[in-house]
């Protein structure tokens, strides 16, 4: 069954989307007395847990009391446009443009489990399309273009945008965060709230900000700066300083030892390891592999990242 939000394939017996939760047509139910499926009563509004991201123009002002007005918005179309295909190249969604600013979501309607991550190379790759656009038009306007960004990861509650009866969009606190990070940020940084941080810390490293007051914020707001990638991204999502010893995975434990048994003799395997997320797959091979380094194995390891699906 085609869902007619994503469009994605599901089981005929589905009742809700496997990719971004929507309601299947003709799903099955859970029938009531008189025999008919019971029907959940009709809302708008969907509570989804997203990261947003704010990006703004720095030298817009400078850009426009130099140029004509046409000149500038062909300049912002341009940065713009870009900013659509980077943010779909990792499956965001543009919710809107603001002035000079781009408010891109992620986890609707598609949700992925590294949605932060996808919010974050988006923004590191529109910061530096605009700074490649200085070499053409730095001494023309008489100052840089850069971008300043923020990203937060929360709750929001999605509906249909209807401008007759006043309906809203997207609304929640956490785009309000994420517009005061980016508010927050001087030219050239990306700032991120405190829950996109935590898994983004395995990839990035950062550099935590006095926390803030910001206006409609009764606790000054912690900002962490994005820096630079982590030569070797950490393999365990996990809080830094925590770890407990792993049981109930003896199972799958010998079966890899036995598949580094028989490579040891010459037997070559490949072992595919599935599950939801949160269940320990990375510990598992962290775990397997601390084991066979002290045996003197030598551990070559490759990652791939999901949002490079749609790179040749």
């Amino acid at each position: 069954m085609e869902c007619p939000q994503c469009h994605k394939d599901n089981p005929a017996d589905a009742r809700f989307c496997n990719a971004c939760g929507h309601a299947l047509p003709g799903g099955v139910g859970i029938s009531g007395i008189s025999g008919e499926p019971l029907k959940a009563p009709h809302s708008e509004g969907e509570r989804k847990l997203v990261t947003v991201l704010f990006t703004d123009l720095s030298g817009f002002t400078a850009m426009t009391e130099r140029l004509d007005p046409e000149e500038v918005q062909a300049i912002m179309s341009r940065i713009f446009s870009k900013a659509a295909q980077i943010v779909a190249s990792y499956q965001g969604t543009v919710e809107k443009y603001i002035g000079d600013a781009v408010m891109a979501l992620f986890g609707m309607p598609l949700v992925h489990e590294d949605d932060p991550l996808r919010a974050a190379r988006a923004a590191q790759e529109i910061h530096q399309f605009v700074i490649g656009l200085n070499p053409e038009l730095e001494q023309r306007i008489g100052a840089r273009l850069t971008m300043h960004s923020g990203i937060n990861t929360g709750l929001v509650v999605t509906g249909r945008l209807d401008t007759a009866e006043g309906a809203m969009g997207v609304v929640g606190d956490t785009l309000n965060v994420a517009s005061r990070l980016c508010g927050l940020a001087e030219p050239g940084q990306i700032l991120v709230g405190g829950d996109s941080h935590v898994p983004l810390a395995r990839f990035f490293a950062f550099s935590e900000r006095p926390p803030e007051q910001v206006k409609g914020k009764a606790e000054p707001l912690r900002a962490f700066q994005l820096l630079e990638p982590r030569k070797r991204p950490t393999a365990t999502r996990r809080f830094e300083g925590l770890r407990s010893e792993l049981i109930g995975r003896k199972v799958q434990m010998a079966t890899l030892e036995e598949a580094a048994d028989g490579l040891r003799d010459g037997e070559g395997a490949v072992i595919a390891l599935r599950g939801e997320a949160g269940t320990g797959k990375s510990r598992l091979v962290e775990e397997f592999k601390a084991v066979q380094e002290e045996k003197g194995v030598t551990w070559l390891e490759g990652r791939a990242y999901d949002y490079t699906q749609a790179i040749p």
